[in-house]
């Protein structure tokens, strides 16, 4: 084995002379420089590679790359966490590492704008802990925590932590305008401009607008045509004031505005032979789910997109 490694060298350096080309080409130097990137898992800024935590990192060129627009598209990118969206994008809750929101319980996930917690969601339903429209545009990363954090974040972080870390004001005259357009009539403008004011006063302001027609069929005929549309407008003014050089004043004024028609279920089977694992009885509701189930299949209303309402002008709105 070492002959054959010797003159396998051998052979490589003549070809390599035969050729003109010195061994210097043949096997060059590569310098890679990694791309420092600061979080705040301890309720501090550091670098990335100093934190002994489990986390997921995702900075705004990712998300914009991506086209993360609201919660359930961050659960796509993350390993370990997943997005409950039974109750609409709006209202999305997590799950990290199992640990999820039970009926009459508050989340194990707790979600950060800025270091503030987020609005929980009502105990009653598996809906709404933070992140809803508006959310995710102008933003430094995402981070999501693994794990408890209960230390540095407090109660209810059992499964872990999403810190949404909006971009600071900085120094320089800067700003973006951003104009998108998709199917389903989706248009989306986003505008943000950095101002400084003095040497020690700093300003920035964004606003966010999309509005999208939506992917899912009424096919009840009653109230709208679609469902799972979007209509929000969100603003953000954010200030620094350096009082002193070792003490500053961070403000954000944020203002969120969404209005649309909700996401229905969609009934795609029927359960009419097992029995409820719990107490062993059988569905008692089987029989008429499956006729009605068979009759959208008659109608090909079956699909899964199709979806019920019965409500004439239905509404999910959300101020904050």
């Amino acid at each position: 084995m070492k002959r054959k490694v010797i003159y396998s060298s051998i052979l490589l350096a003549t070809a390599a002379m035969g050729m003109g080309v010195t061994a210097p080409t043949i096997a060059q130097e590569r310098s890679f420089q990694l791309e420092e990137i600061v979080v705040t898992a301890r309720r501090r800024e550091e670098r990335l590679q100093d934190v002994p935590v489990s986390m997921t990192v995702l900075n705004q060129d990712a998300m914009h790359n991506a086209n993360i627009i609201n919660a359930s598209d961050i659960a796509t990118y993350t390993p370990s966490l997943m997005a409950n969206n039974h109750f609409g994008a709006d209202s999305t809750n997590f799950a990290i590492r199992g640990f999820s929101q039970e009926l009459r319980t508050t989340s194990s996930v707790g979600v950060y704008f800025a270091e503030v917690i987020a609005p929980r969601g009502a105990n009653t339903t598996q809906s709404a802990d933070g992140a809803g429209p508006g959310d995710f545009f102008d933003l430094e990363n995402v981070q999501v925590l693994k794990g408890p954090q209960g230390t540095l974040f407090g109660r209810n972080t059992t499964g872990g932590a999403v810190l949404l870390t909006p971009k600071k004001p900085t120094d320089e005259f800067e700003g973006y305008v951003e104009g998108s357009v998709g199917n389903y009539d989706m248009k989306r403008v986003q505008a943000v401009v950095n101002v400084p004011v003095a040497d020690s006063f700093r300003m920035r302001f964004g606003v966010d607008h999309q509005k999208r027609d939506g992917y899912l069929n009424n096919i009840s005929d009653v109230g709208p045509s679609d469902f799972a549309n979007m209509d929000y407008t969100s603003l953000r003014a954010s200030f620094v004031w350096d009082i002193t050089d070792t003490l500053e004043n961070y403000t954000i004024v944020k203002y969120t505005e969404s209005d649309n028609h909700g996401e229905p279920y969609a009934l795609l089977d029927c359960n009419t032979t097992e029995p409820n694992p719990r107490n062993g009885s059988m569905p008692a509701y089987g029989a008429l789910c499956q006729g009605d189930l068979n009759r959208r299949i008659a109608s090909g209303n079956n699909g899964e997109y199709d979806v019920y309402n019965f409500h004439p002008d239905p509404s999910n709105e959300i101020e904050q």
